[in-house]
């Protein structure tokens, strides 16, 4: 690859996938090595009741342990706030999305964007129908409040700084936040087609139903925090 990133940290929340954990990992130092001249993985072990965390530790990554589970936010937040590097590229523990995705939007990085998000035009395909509703109405409020990308909630490559920012949402709607406040601030938002696949091991938990009504509370509170400035966006600390 012509155009590699000077360095990347490429960071992975993860809750009870020891059946993944290890490739997850293999194939980030494999695939990182390619688009990037400086490289780390990092792993959240977000309070797993398996061997997530020992299984990551014994790569030789980067792993951050949290006692309890906290979430997928939290992790992210804690991942963002560790990472070191230039370029922060978010992947799931639970190989939904192949590694090699980072290859075409580490190329439109290197091509000038500043903030790639994978988008994944087969949802359909994998998602039940509420899934599906979910995902729409997320990706809908979104753009309404000034992203041009969609799919938010997909893996995403970014520089450091529009990652770790500050956020109103204390919930999973910050991930979508940080796309809108980029945006908004003149970063270049892109989006990369992606393959999306069935989890094959692990439980998935983005689209709970407490999970989602915190989504939609958080959008009104980063609505109000756009508009009039309340409440205030802050710079979330890492808990780990």
């Amino acid at each position: 690859m012509t155009n590699r990133l000077a360095s990347l940290s490429i960071v992975v929340p993860a809750y009870n996938e020891a059946a993944s954990i290890e490739e997850t990992i293999a194939d980030a130092l494999e695939v990182g090595a390619r688009v990037a001249t400086e490289l780390e993985v990092i792993v959240c072990n977000d309070g797993s009741r398996d061997a997530t965390g020992e299984l990551a530790r014994a790569t030789g990554v980067r792993v951050l342990d949290r006692p309890a589970n906290r979430g997928i936010e939290a992790s992210m937040r804690a991942l963002y706030a560790h990472a070191r590097h230039d370029w922060v590229f978010l992947m799931s523990a639970d190989r939904q999305w192949p590694m090699t995705a980072l290859e075409p939007m580490a190329a439109a990085a290197a091509g000038g964007a500043d903030f790639v998000i994978g988008v994944r035009p087969n949802k359909r395909e994998i998602y039940t129908r509420y899934r599906r509703v979910v995902s729409w109405g997320y990706e809908r409020i979104v753009r309404a409040l000034g992203a041009p990308g969609g799919d938010p909630g997909s893996i995403k490559l970014a520089r450091r700084e529009l990652l770790h920012a500050a956020v109103a949402a204390r919930g999973v709607f910050a991930e979508g936040e940080r796309v809108i406040r980029a945006a908004r601030g003149g970063a270049r938002v892109v989006e990369v087609p992606v393959e999306f696949h069935r989890r094959g091991a692990g439980k998935a938990t983005g689209a709970r139903r407490d999970v989602v009504t915190r989504a939609l509370v958080d959008a009104v509170r980063v609505a109000s925090s756009l508009a009039l400035g309340w409440p205030r966006a802050e710079v979330p600390e890492s808990d780990v």
